[in-house]
């Protein structure tokens, strides 16, 4: 294993809150989620910023996050990811805002083995963290580039030699104990489709919980309303003008019309992609007249069991927000179980 840095403050955590040059404020407050932080790295970079990417590179024991979990720190102060649960973060970002200023990586632990003494994480775990404070922008944004085409990309670290750079062949296990290798694919979309308030909803909470959410519908009005938390939007006024073209391995469709006669010809092009998640509203007799439909329409059986009705999972959902919470969830299991085990090998 490589040799862990020693911590640049004191051995207690009380003693990690640091101010921040040029900006007056402390170090150690509350660091907001993101998964994905690549664009915000991005975004620091293009301001001017150093900014070290913090990668979560062991567990030894349990941990509130996976490994392969990143946060990034800007210069100013500013972070974003979470690594441990809220346990360690304020002593990451001051870690990683020495290891800016110095220009020098670093890697360390905390919980069981770390000096640390008063950082506990869960069931008395360990961990160990990787500050790459020299990693070159233009290699984030080249992987940003590539994620925003819709393109998975590997990066990797050798944290022996402090060196990074992308792969984007398939994932192949590490050449040397000193290499991690985080693989990222492109962000999961939510593309839903019809009218309501469920789809408004879904919408909304699809993205609190970091989907990208494109919205089609017949009612602009609703359009309208929820374009905060869209990425895209298009105003559908016939079934035969549906034409996305980007459902992909790392999208989920979800029809949400009353009118169901909408849905044979958009769920036609649907079953045509390889979205990894197919739902469309409805009972059990409305399901059961669809598939007969769909059946009719010649659509193989196989390509028809893709489809989840009624939609979401049995939690006995009545109010349309409760139907999109159904909805999401269901989403969300049927993407975990389409993720590879794990992020970082």
């Amino acid at each position: 294993m490589p040799s862990t840095h020693r911590p640049a403050s004191a051995q207690s955590s009380s003693d990690l809150a640091c101010s921040v040059p040029g900006t007056g404020r402390v170090a150690g407050g509350p660091v907001p989620f993101a998964e994905f932080v690549l664009p915000w790295f991005n975004a620091k970079a293009a301001q001017g910023m150093r900014v070290a990417l913090v990668t979560l590179v062991e567990v030894d024991g349990s941990s509130p996050r996976p490994l392969g979990s990143q946060m990034a720190v800007a210069e100013d102060g500013s972070a974003i990811g979470n690594i441990t649960g809220g346990c360690a973060e304020a002593a990451i970002v001051t870690e990683a805002l020495v290891a800016i200023e110095a220009q020098s990586n670093r890697r360390i632990r905390y919980g069981k083995g770390s000096p640390y003494f008063d950082i506990r994480l869960p069931c008395g775990s360990g961990i160990e963290i990787y500050i790459n404070a020299r990693i070159d922008p233009e290699l984030i944004m080249a992987a940003a580039e590539r994620l925003q085409a819709r393109q998975p990309v590997t990066l990797v670290q050798d944290t022996r030699a402090h060196r990074s750079w992308l792969e984007t062949g398939p994932v192949v296990s590490p050449e040397a104990k000193a290499e991690y290798r985080k693989h990222y694919e492109p962000a999961r979309r939510i593309v839903a489709i019809g009218k309501g308030a469920i789809l408004g909803s879904l919408c909304q909470l699809g993205a609190m919980a970091g989907f990208e959410i494109v919205a089609i519908s017949t009612e602009p009005d609703l359009l309208a309303q929820i374009a905060p938390h869209c990425a895209e939007q298009v105003h559908l006024k016939s079934p035969r003008d549906f034409a996305y073209a980007g459902l992909d391995q790392w999208s989920a469709a979800v029809l949400l019309f009353h009118e169901h006669e909408w849905e044979p010809a958009i769920l036609g092009k649907i079953l045509g992609s390889p979205c990894f998640y197919v739902g469309a509203l409805g009972s059990r007799r409305t399901h059961a007249n669809r598939v007969q439909t769909l059946g009719h329409m010649g659509f193989a059986a196989d390509d028809i069991l893709r489809i989840r009705a009624p939609v979401g999972l049995d939690i006995g959902a009545s109010s349309p927000p409760e139907i999109a919470i159904a909805i999401l969830g269901e989403i969300i299991a049927a993407r975990r179980r389409a993720e590879p085990a794990n992020a970082l090998a």
